[in-house]
């Protein structure tokens, strides 16, 4: 069986991740844990998400990862760090520092809006990462648990999805300046072809494109990734209940589970 890679988050939002491992390392075995029980990881306090991801790591530890990814930015921004440096396995976290880069260097965006976790907008962190862009552009943190619950929920699936998170995004996005949105939730970016047809003119960053470009570059420059054609390639899940199941089907990803 190949060493796989893991990835895991509160819930869905991992799905994002793994459409991307999919389509970019489509030899790699995926193992995912959805760890619903502990959702949302954005309402969590840094004690209770260190322990959270702590046992989230080691669960996938079992199965002897190239890597695991942590498919949450709360996470990832908070605790991951003081983690990485007493694990063995390597970690790798979605960050939002490209994604607020290229949006004022390359594509010279002067209103940001990020869309996150509650606990993440509220951080201190994420306040200093901020800090860097204040001067070149204007950067406002919005809280967006109500898009991250429609997709946990698998509305976003349903048929009245646009109507439901066009209204809450008439709440959440007011100002008519905003020309770029950074998707600070990797739930977020399974809605990003629904904003992109709710707001064509704006600008989309999603982080989770970064997070697999260094996983894919670390794999390679450490001789880690599959051969074309391996045997074993699939997405297997963990403790998969029928609402993972029934999302991963309708987004087209065959499992087995485990």
């Amino acid at each position: 069986m190949l060493r796989p890679i893991g990835v895991f988050d509160s819930g869905l939002g991992s799905i994002s991740v793994i459409r991307v491992l999919v389509r970019e390392l489509p030899e790699e075995h995926i193992i995912y844990f959805a760890d619903r029980r502990n959702y949302p990881y954005g309402l969590k306090s840094r004690e209770e998400l260190r322990a959270i991801v702590e046992r989230g790591i080691g669960r996938l530890g079992a199965y002897d990862p190239k890597c695991v990814i942590v498919a949450s930015i709360t996470p990832s921004m908070l605790i991951l760090n003081d983690l990485r440096l007493g694990s063995s396995i390597p970690l790798f976290g979605v960050y939002l520092h490209q994604c607020l880069e290229r949006a004022v260097e390359l594509f010279n965006s002067s209103n940001i809006a990020v869309l996150a976790s509650r606990a993440l907008v509220r951080s201190v962190e994420l306040q200093d990462v901020f800090r860097a862009y204040m001067s070149r552009a204007s950067v406002t943190l919005v809280d967006a648990t109500e898009l991250i619950d429609i997709v946990e929920s698998s509305r976003f699936l349903h048929g009245d999805a646009m109507h439901a998170i066009a209204d809450v995004c008439r709440r959440l996005l007011r100002d008519a300046s905003i020309d770029c949105i950074v998707l600070g939730s990797t739930h977020i970016a399974l809605i990003e072809d629904a904003l992109h047809s709710l707001y064509p003119n704006i600008k989309m960053m999603n982080p989770v494109m970064d997070t697999v470009a260094r996983v894919k570059a670390y794999l390679g420059e450490h001789g880690m990734l599959s051969r074309e054609g391996a045997e074993g390639s699939r997405l297997s899940v963990i403790d998969a209940d029928e609402h993972i199941a029934e999302v991963l089907r309708r987004l087209g990803l065959e499992f087995r589970p485990i």
